[in-house]
């Protein structure tokens, strides 16, 4: 054949189309050139790999060839030699060529010499377009399956024969392809009687499927089929034999089903794979082995939708009404193979389910009502219904499907107005519904009444390594030769499934060392293409704003504080605090715990590939410069007002600073963001950095000339000096004057820092940071001056023994003193109303709060970890917004006061490593009490005021050696724990009703030497220590 058409012939059969996939495309070309042209060999070799996803394999098939022909040509052919043409001889050698039918029994095949199968597939093989059936069988076949197919007609006048009924009485699962001719077929008709007799008699499972035929016309023995029984009627069969073999086909058209249509006309490799994983499911061939990592996610999931999972099989769907689960993460993290493993976990126990995948992908293709009508379609209703738009559609799904007990999986949904216009609320649900969404987006479902989210993270090291391994050597360990590429390899992926799998599997084979540094040198500066192209996508679902801080924060700010890059971005007319929820709800970046902006590595990299390819050629066009490519800029004076942020960072731990002339920076007048690392500087700026939003100086240097510099930054918002040597009469503070719209101040780690500077009356200050400034001792009284302050951070400054006043500070909302040397805290009356989170942790010489605590009634978080107090003032209890109260290593704290119980919003209390051995009975008031820390307490007996808090989630009272005796059978009124604590004790017995704890995850019971037996358990429970 010419060589188009010969791969044509060939994708036919690999893919499907006439045409490869774009990243089979080069192989698809060197395997055809392979096969000579011969259409048997492409035949069979295409065969061979049709929804073979693996590049090792292809690479596989084609380096057999090419030493000789393949044992799959050989295996697939339907030729046998002696049919074979002169030129066709030459390429297939006598030797082994004969088809190997192992797989394959058919009607000449003898039952005694083989296995009994496993699965019985019976169709009408002239009616099943495209090879429907032929491919089902191939899947099935190389899931390891072994498949009895039934592929002659019945003679006429002849009933089924010995072999094919032993076939269907010996296999598990019989598969019954129903098309528009299969009635037409005595022996089909026969073998479905047959297969009926088994079901009813013993276990025996059926899976229709209606192939381009309406399931409703099954059920009534109506059009096609209604000819087909006409004429057999015609021919002489007799009328009772008919009854019988229409009774035979209306149980079949009444059965749970597969059903392939117009509607879904491209979507017949979902449906074979569904059907495959069904099979394997029921015959107990498919694990949680065959993935890495997901059994722990499984168990979490499958107890937030309310499923009874054992054993790694769902037993019972709990009572509830219908569960709706969300599972969100970034591209590429494993989200689709996790819910198709669950939603293949529990599609047998629904009345309809329906699994639909890539759902952008397909609204783009087409529109909504096309989901939809699919939807319905496999939800059971196979009558062809006609909307005119998507709202009839949906009003059509709220009343025909609201009785049902349905399952959904609906794949990559964009955001939560896709989800309404397709499902609406959801609020139409049959009781015990259960619906999956998969999204890159955490918000997708907050329409949502009630449903439950599950965001998916990265793998664990071990893990990625092995699912790495599987992909490059096929084993889940690398050779020792590759140990620690491989490693490396898979750090520099970020432990992302998506990047561990193609980088894998473009590694398999591959013995060259160098190939594989290469592979990690490229990997460390930018994701793999397939990755990027992942990414991508999300990335094009921002908008403009959204985008430019998301670069903003891959390029300079992960670790920053979120709120600092606030004040900048609100100085660009941004919206910051709406496009971040974004970026979070769109998993691109995320909040740490002590508000710390983050993201993957991989996304990191991607968003600075984005930037590196604005102007390859002309990075100072670019519209944020870094690293090398800035000071390239610099030294070459090449500046462009294209450039916004600018970083210049020397962090190779040279000594000195490297010095750059004022005119260097022309052309660079657009600034919003300077980082200039141990940087000197000469002449004078002029207008240059009028437009600077956001100095970054660390390494200021000390002697400086700031007078001649003429920095011009009346249009500054942030000012970062940290760990340079500025003292108090440094001629920058200055700038303090100059920099009327100064937000924020951070002088971390300037250790030659004895007094802070004079404040400005015209300062309007927000936030200032003093961390780490181990000699500041003195605060200048101009302090009163910043009136607008709602942040101050004194953390480590150990020198500082007294607080400045805070009378002037009306609005200040966080303030943190941990580790200075104040011995008291008090607070003027009236003063700082506004105050919400307070820490004064190891601050050793704190022995006093005063009454006047009171006074802060906006408090929701006091820590006061490490400090030498001895109790608190009995006013606490006024602290009515108080949600966390942290005492942990308080040694000489011996008792807490009885208004403790008016803490009515408390939810955390720390008591760990503390005086205290009894707690006051008033705790038993605390009723929004989630956590009880009491480890290494000197507590003796069991609190039972805690007892009967509903929302008590976590009770630690490991290593309080003193605690002795019974756990009360009150523990039950708990009956939200989910973690009990008891290692290190004198616990002698658990109480009988702990079994009734059903969300009880985590029971350690660890060195607890006197407990004898246990009671039984709850059967939620995950871990046992």
């Amino acid at each position: 054949m010419k060589q188009d058409e010969a791969l044509k012939l060939f994708c036919r059969h690999a893919f499907g189309t006439d045409s490869p996939l774009e990243e089979f495309e080069k192989l698809s070309s060197d395997i055809v050139a392979a096969t000579a042209g011969l259409p048997s060999a492409l035949e069979a070799i295409g065969s061979s790999l049709f929804l073979v996803k693996s590049k090792k394999a292809w690479r596989e098939t084609l380096t057999a060839l090419e030493a000789a022909p393949h044992k799959r040509v050989q295996a697939a052919s339907e030729k046998s030699h002696t049919n074979l043409d002169k030129n066709e001889r030459q390429i297939f050698p006598d030797s082994g060529l004969k088809m190997d039918n192992s797989h394959v029994t058919s009607h000449s095949s003898s039952m005694s010499r083989r296995p009994p199968p496993e699965v019985f597939l019976s169709f009408r093989g002239p009616d099943t377009r495209r090879h429907f059936a032929k491919f089902l069988h191939m899947m099935l076949t190389k899931a390891g399956i072994d498949v009895f197919l039934d592929e002659k007609d019945l003679p006429k006048g002849n009933d089924i024969n010995d072999e094919l009924i032993a076939a269907i009485n010996q296999s598990i699962i019989s598969i019954v392809v129903v098309s528009e001719d299969y009635v037409s077929s005595k022996s089909c008709l026969m073998e479905l009687e047959q297969m009926l007799k088994r079901k009813d008699s013993e276990s025996h499972t059926i899976i229709p499927i209606f192939y381009y035929v309406d399931p409703s016309d099954a059920r009534r023995c109506k059009g096609p089929f209604a000819r087909s029984f006409c004429g057999h009627n015609d021919s002489g069969v007799d009328a009772i034999v008919i009854r019988s073999w229409k009774s035979a086909l209306c149980r079949i058209g009444k059965m749970k089903a597969y059903h392939l249509h117009e509607n879904n006309e491209g979507d017949h490799v979902n449906l074979m794979e569904e059907i495959v994983h069904e099979v394997k499911q029921k015959l107990n061939k498919e694990d949680l082995k065959q993935l890495v990592g997901v059994d722990a996610h499984v168990k979490r999931i499958m107890e937030k939708m309310d499923v009874d999972y054992r054993n790694g099989q769902a037993v019972k769907i709990g009572d509830t009404r219908e569960k709706v689960l969300g599972i969100s993460g970034i591209a590429g993290v494993g989200k689709t193979v996790l819910a198709k493993y669950i939603y293949h976990q529990l599609r047998h126990m629904y009345d309809g389910h329906s699994f639909f995948g890539k759902i952008q992908a397909e609204i783009e293709r087409g529109n909504i009502l096309s989901v939809q009508k699919q939807l319905i379609s496999d939800l059971g209703d196979g009558n062809a219904h006609k909307f005119n738009c998507s709202d009839e559609a949906l009003i059509f799904i709220r009343n025909r499907f609201k009785r049902m007990k349905i399952l959904l999986l609906l794949d990559d949904v964009k955001d939560h107005e896709q989800l309404s216009k397709l499902v609406g609320k959801l609020d139409w649900l049959g009781l015990r519904s259960r619906v999956i969404v998969t999204s890159q987006r955490k918000d997708v479902l907050k329409n949502i009444d009630g449903a439950e989210t599950f965001v998916l993270g990265l793998m664990e090291k071990d893990e990625a390594l092995t699912l790495f391994c599987r992909h490059a050597f096929g084993a889940d360990s690398p050779p020792q030769k590759f140990k620690d590429l491989s490693r490396n390899i898979v750090a520099a992926t970020g432990r992302l499934p998506l990047a561990l799998e193609v980088v894998g599997s473009s590694l398999y084979l591959v013995d060259s060392e160098a190939v594989w540094r290469e592979t990690l040198d490229a990997l460390e500066i930018a994701p793999h293409d397939k990755v990027i192209a992942a990414l991508a996508k999300s990335y094009g679902n921002l908008n403009d704003e959204e985008r430019q801080i998301f670069l903003d924060i891959a390029c300079f700010f992960i670790g920053e504080d979120n709120r600092i890059p606030y004040y900048m971005w609100d100085d660009c007319n941004y919206s910051p605090s709406k496009s971040i929820l974004a970026l979070i709800a769109a998993s691109l970046v995320k909040i740490g715990e002590d508000n710390e902006l983050g993201m993957h590595e991989i996304l990191k990299n991607f968003g600075r590939e984005i930037v590196r390819n604005q102007n390859q050629d002309k990075p100072y066009k670019r519209s944020r410069l870094w690293d090398d490519k800035a000071l390239r800029v610099l030294k070459r004076r090449k500046g462009t007002g294209e450039v916004g942020p600018f970083g210049l960072e020397f962090g190779d731990g040279s000594e000195g600073h490297t010095s750059f002339d004022c005119d260097q920076f022309d052309g660079l007048e657009n600034f919003g963001f300077l980082n200039l690392d141990r940087v000197n500087s000469q002449g004078n700026f002029g207008d240059r950095l009028s437009s600077l939003m956001w100095l970054d100086w660390p390494g200021w240097p000390k002697n400086i000339d700031f007078q001649t510099l003429n920095l011009g930054l009346q249009n500054l918002v942030v000012l970062d000096l940290s760990w340079s040597q500025v003292n108090k009469d440094c001629s920058g503070w200055k700038l303090l004057e100059e920099a009327r719209k100064l937000k924020v101040l951070r002088l971390t780690g300037c250790a030659q820092l004895i007094a802070t500077p004079e404040f400005p009356a015209s300062m309007e200050l927000e936030r200032l940071i003093l961390e780490g400034c181990s000699k500041l001792a003195v605060i200048h009284p101009s302090f009163g001056n910043l009136t607008k302050l709602v942040y101050l951070n004194l953390k480590g400054c150990s020198c500082l023994s007294e607080l400045p006043d805070f009378g002037p500070m009306t609005g200040l909302k966080e303030l943190v003193i941990d580790g200075t040397s104040i011995t008291r805290i008090d607070f003027q009356e009236g003063s700082m109303r506004k105050l919400k989170t307070p820490s004064a942790c190891d601050c050793k010489h704190l022995t006093e709060i005063t009454d006047l605590i009171r006074c802060l009634e906006s408090l929701t978080y006091l820590a006061l970890d490490g400090s030498d107090i001895v109790t608190l003032p009995e006013p606490i209890g006024s602290l009515e917004q108080l949600e966390t109260l942290s005492l942990k290593n308080c040694e000489r704290l011996i008792d807490l006061p009885d208004g403790i119980g008016k803490l009515t919003s408390l939810q955390v209390l720390d008591l760990s490593s503390t005086a205290i051995n009894k707690l006051p009975t008033s705790v038993k008031d605390l009723k929004d009490m989630k956590v009880l820390r009491m480890r290494r307490t000197f507590i003796r007996e069991f609190p039972r005021a805690v007892l009967n808090l509903e929302k008590l989630e976590e009770m630690d009272f490991s290593l309080c050696r003193n605690l002795e005796g019974m756990v009360p059978d009150e523990i039950c009124g708990s009956s939200s724990l989910a973690i009990l604590n008891l290692s290190d004790t004198q616990i002698c017995a658990l109480p009988a009703c702990l079994s009734r704890l059903s969300r009880l995850q985590k029971l350690d019971i660890s060195r607890c030497y006197k407990l004898e037996s246990l009671p039984e358990l709850p059967a939620g429970l995950i871990i046992v220590r």
